[in-house]
This record gives C-alpha cells, structure tokens and sequence, in this order.
C-alpha cells in the first residue's frame, strides 16, 4: 500500500534529498521521454514575491537561507502550484541546492514548469531551459522491495554562486482516480528549517464541504467567500526551525501541520475503501483446487493456519504501486499465480481464500507508525500505509499480518503492534482498537569456570528466544552463515574479554510450534584475570552487556516531547561462575520500579559459586515529558547496581 501521504513539498526543502537525486543522475537509470511542460501559472494562482535578505541577515546559518514556500491547492482543477524561493550561503549550499526538482506521478499528473531563476542581486538570470531538465525514474523505496513508477524532473543550475537567490515555480495537476475525487491534504505549520514565508492558499468548491483540525498547533486560516468558491489561507512569517528531539516514540509526529479532508466520519472512509476490496474476481482453477486441499484440514484453526502461513511464506512479497495500484490490490487469483504481492495484495488473497472456506474474514487498513496518535486524526483515506488481516470465528477474533513469518501454533499467534486499524466490512463506523498480545523473552544463561590466573578460563552461553525475540533470531541464523554470526558474537565478547576464543561451533535448535529458538555458544578466555595494583591479587568481572542496549540514555534529557523507549522487551539473564576458591559475598537484592520498566538484581555466593540473576521488563513504549526525569534517575540507578567483581591472591 502507498505510504500514508505523499508530499511535494519537504523534498524541496532537504538537502539529502537532492543529494540522492545528484547520485540518481549519476548512475545508468533510464531517462524517461519528455512528459513535462513549460508555460505560465494558472490563471487561479495569486503570485507572491519574497523580500531580499539583507546582507548581514543572520535568520540562517545553514547551507541556505529558505526565504519563501508557498503551496496553492485548487480543489476544483486538481492543480497543485509550489514556488520556492532560497538563498545559497555557503560552497556546500551550491552542491546540494543548485539541482532543482519536482516529482510526479505520470500515470495520473502532469508537470509544468513556470520559471527557474537566479538572481544575483537586483538581476534576474534565467534559467529555465526545457532541454535542460532531465527526467529519471527514481525508486527510492526498491530496496524494500516496491515501484511507486513515480518520475522526478530534475535541473542542475549551471554558474551559482554564493549568495544567489535560487527562485522556482511548478504546477502539478492531476489526482489520483483511486480517491474517486475525494480530497486529502496537510498545511505545514513549521518545518524543520527556519523560513522568511511558509504560506498555503486552498480554493474549495464552495458547493462541497472540507474538515479541517489542528496538529500540535492553534491556528486559523483566513477564509474569503468568493462567487463559486472558497478561499482558505495559511500564511506565516518568520517561522523558526523546529527543535526536534531525539528518541521519539514511533507514533508521535513532531511537526505541527492542520490536517484537511473531504471525509467527514471513518464510516465514509471505509464506503470509500470497500469500493477496493469487494469484488475479488473469478477464483481460477487452479485456487480453487488448492482451496479443497486446504479444506479437508481437520480443525479450523490448522486450516487458517496453513492459509496464512502460505500466504506469508510462499507469496513473496513486492509491491507495484503504480497509478491506482498504490491503494487497490490485485486480483487474488493474479497474486496466487505470480507468487507475489505488497500487503494489500497479500491480505485480500488470505480474506478471500478464507471466505471461499465460510470463515469470516475481512481487510484492515492499519498506520504502521501512528497507530493510536489516528486517535486524534480526522478520518482521511490517507491515513493507512499497511493492510492486515481480521478473522472472527465462533465468537473469537484475530488479527493477523499476512506479511509477518511467525511461527508456532496459530492460538499463540501475538497480534501485530498497530494498535488501531479500520475494519474494511458494510457496518464499520469507527476505528477499531487492535489487542497488544504477549510481547517476547529472551533468557541468557552465562556459566563461567575460573581457574588461576595463568590458565584460561571456559564459557558457556546459552540464549533462549521467544516470540518475537525468537522471529528476530530465526531471521539473523536464516540470512547469516553460522561463520559470520560467529564472528559477531566473538567481536560483541572481546569488548569485556579481550582474550575470548572460539571453543565449538555455535549450536542451534528451533522449536517452531512453540517459536522458541535455542542457541548454544562455547569460548574460552586468555587472561580472565586483570592485574589489580595489590602486589599477586588478581580480579575478574562480570557484566550483563545486553542490558546496556536496554538502559541507552537519551541525548535531550530536559524533553518537551514523549520519550521513546525500547517496547516490548523482556530480558533475564543468570550468570553462573564456578571460582578456584571460596568466595566470602554477602547476598545483595536491588529491586527497582518505574511505570515505564521493572528490573531486579539478585547476587549471591555459596562457597566457591557465584551466582548473578538479572530481569528488565519494559513496561510501556514512552515516558510522558514530565516523568523522564524521574525515569532517567531510575534507569541511571539500574544500570549502576549491574556488574560485579571479584578478586583472589595467587
């Protein structure tokens, strides 16, 4: 499925981006024929001029100073109008910022260029030239395996300089007909850049209705009744950068934007949506062939649970989402033949297969990173990037993710972390809240045989990984030979055991009905023992590694915004060390709760045993602003009370 929006104005204003696109020219991509225009704006345009900055303006100092962005939207023509006016301040600025360029869909949109220009001073350079502009099929996103068909028309400027003010306008007309007309946008109130003027004009057919709802922002738009339509502006000046900060939660959006939408309740997305998914085409012979074999499975649940596991398993996965392809999924007799589909594709072949087998099943459009923040969204066909799977059957229901390889038996299957998705059936009205089911565990379990300092000391690990720890670990051992897993864990060891060596080969051991992976590692280590400055005493220390990934402080401690912390994770870890003599340690307990995670420490001795126990829970996938200090002060005092050392004369 297509991303949740597809957005022409950020790319303009970042400079990776046109890094990449430099790199796209540069390598043996297809130049696509001339599909782009050159001409004046729209007559509905209202032009803007953009003030020059004073020499010893210093709003910027970056690579540009972005002096204008103004979006107009015509509702009524489908016609999009950006004009972007920036500054080059530095050598760097001039790389990256003299390559213009605008992306578009051909399937559905046209491009028309209105002036590209330079000026230098009080002199306006042209430098629009048709021939110059190159247009290339860029597919930023076939590294995860899908073709949006999406062009970009690119111009490199010949002769900037710094200080040129680089000024450039396009129109992108067109819309999508898989909306059937429906209108979805965003107005950006603040960007990550400071900018002299971010405006955009909206003109809406005054005989159709638009929903409009503020984002982490309080703002108002200026509306002007004209004869047939009505005009909506957003008009802001001197905007600051906005300060963002790092480890987010997946879900928070921290950009304030007003969300626009022509859908007035998520029942009237889902009519709309319906429109997609309800007629799955002639089911081929060869389908309904392989749909009686799965029938004549005994219980129900095995058969639902060969149906997805072949779905996932044996559809590979890969998305053409191209035109209308990017919202509406395939035939499932077509998917079921070629062997592939994006997630669309793959759900509506599991739904179908499912309701040829008198199963109740149904679609789901999901957001795979805002989840419950669509709490606070207005109902828009945009909202969804993913499509699930819901299946109710004698009373209970599922939701599943034919795109996931989970293994076991299909009543532990853990529902998929979206949180909120819109069941595709006639009577849905509303977003649906998405159980969270059982997270995952992983158990390590050191033991550790100390001999004297002149002789090496022998380890053994054992890794228990279940749910999706275990999907995790089953991933890494079926993409990694057995050498190079290795190879890493030897590296990941050396960092607190300088002298570690390979003893055995790693052994593995999957349990897939209970997805439950086992994996045994063997070392011995040179110079366990560190010198301490007592004249013949001798240390060696024990640390739990893995929970340092767990207890990562953040860079922004003084937060305005939600922590993300890391959700779910369940982590035990036992360390067992036999010593070459007796050791006199007093039993030691930490215990330690936050609303965020749980941890515990235990460490006892029995004569010559020594024994560590370790368990981190999290709790919850954020920390509200006014609780991370408390957090950080919790975490700080668990991650202190880890470790332990021991010490003998020899």
């Amino acid at each position: 499925m297509q991303p949740a929006s597809r957005n022409h104005l950020l790319p303009l204003l970042q400079a990776a981006f046109l890094v990449m696109v430099i790199c796209a020219l540069m390598l043996p991509l297809a130049v696509c024929a001339q599909k782009f225009t050159t001409g004046p704006a729209g007559s509905w345009v209202a032009p803007l001029t953009f003030q020059q900055p004073a020499k010893s303006d210093a709003a910027s100092t970056g690579d540009y100073h972005e002096l204008l962005l103004d979006r107009q939207v015509n509702a009524v023509e489908n016609e999009l109008f950006v004009h972007v006016v920036r500054q080059v301040r530095t050598y760097s600025g001039i790389e990256h910022g003299s390559v213009i360029s605008a992306d578009f869909d051909p399937d559905y949109e046209s491009l028309k260029f209105h002036w590209i220009k330079i000026w230098r001073g009080t002199n306006s350079l042209n430098r629009l030239d048709p021939d110059k502009i190159k247009l290339v099929q860029n597919e930023p996103e076939l590294n995860d395996l899908m073709i949006f068909g999406q062009q970009t028309a690119v111009a490199v400027l010949e002769d900037v300089r710094v200080g040129d003010i680089i000024d450039f306008a396009y129109t992108i007309g067109g819309a999508n007909p898989v909306y059937a007309g429906r209108f979805c946008d965003r107005v950006p109130v603040q960007l990550r850049e400071p900018i002299d003027r971010l405006r955009t004009r909206l003109l809406w057919p005054i005989q159709r209705r638009v929903y409009f709802t503020n984002h982490l922002c309080s703002v108002r738009p200026v509306i002007v009744n004209r004869s047939n339509v009505v005009e909506l502006t957003w008009d802001f000046k001197q905007v600051p950068a906005l300060p963002v900060e790092d480890s987010l939660p997946t879900w928070f959006r921290p950009d304030p934007f007003v969300q626009l939408t022509e859908f007035a309740t998520w029942g009237a997305v889902n009519q709309w949506a319906l429109r997609l998914f309800q007629n799955p085409g002639t089911i081929s012979t060869d389908l309904k062939q392989k749909i009686d074999q799965w029938k004549t499975i005994g219980r129900w649940d095995d058969r639902v649970l060969a149906v997805l596991k072949f779905v996932q398993n044996d559809i590979r996965y890969f998305g053409i989402e191209i035109g209308v392809n990017g919202n509406q999924p395939s035939p499932p007799s077509q998917v079921f033949e070629r062997r592939f589909g994006d997630c669309k594709d793959k759900a509506f072949l599991f739904v179908t297969i499912l309701r040829q087998m008198g199963i109740e099943a149904y679609p789901v459009l999901v957001n795979s990173r805002a989840r419950r923040s669509l709490d606070d969204w207005m109902p828009s066909a945009h909202a969804f990037d993913h499509v699930i799977a819901f299946v109710r059957f004698e009373g209970r229901s599922y939701w599943l993710d034919c795109t996931a390889h989970q293994n076991g038996t299909f009543a532990n299957y853990r529902p998929p972390d979206f949180e909120r998705g819109l069941v595709i059936r006639a009577d849905t009205t509303r977003l649906s809240v998405i159980p969270s089911g059982s997270g995952s565990q992983t158990t390590i379990s050191e033991y550790f045989q100390l001999r004297d300092w002149t002789k090496p000391a022998d380890l053994k690990v054992v890794t228990v990984a279940e749910g999706l720890d275990a999907e995790a670990l089953r991933r890494e051992f079926a993409a990694t030979s057995r050498d190079d897993i290795l190879k890493q864990y030897l590296h990941f060891y050396s960092r607190s055991y300088p002298g570690i060596k390979s003893a055995d080969k790693i052994q593995y051991q999957d349990d897939e009905q209970r997805n439950r992976v086992e994996v045994t590692e063997f070392y011995t280590i040179d110079n366990a023992w560190e010198k301490a400055e007592q004249r013949n005493r001798y240390t060696a220390s024990f640390y739990p590694v893995m929970f340092s990934r767990l207890m990562a402080q953040p860079v922004d401690k003084d937060r305005h915004m939600p922590l993300g912390v890391p959700f779910p994770r369940h982590l035990i870890q036992h360390t067992e060390v036999i010593l070459p003599d007796f050791w006199p340690g007093n039993r030691e307990d930490k215990v330690i709760s936050d609303p965020a995670f749980s941890f515990e420490r235990h460490i006892w001795c029995n004569g010559r045993r020594l024994e560590m126990d370790y368990e981190f829970e999290s709790l919850s996938d954020f920390v509200p602003p006014e609780s991370v200090a408390q957090y950080l002060e919790k975490l700080t005092a668990a991650s202190q009370s880890m470790g332990y050392s021991v010490g003998f004369v020899f």
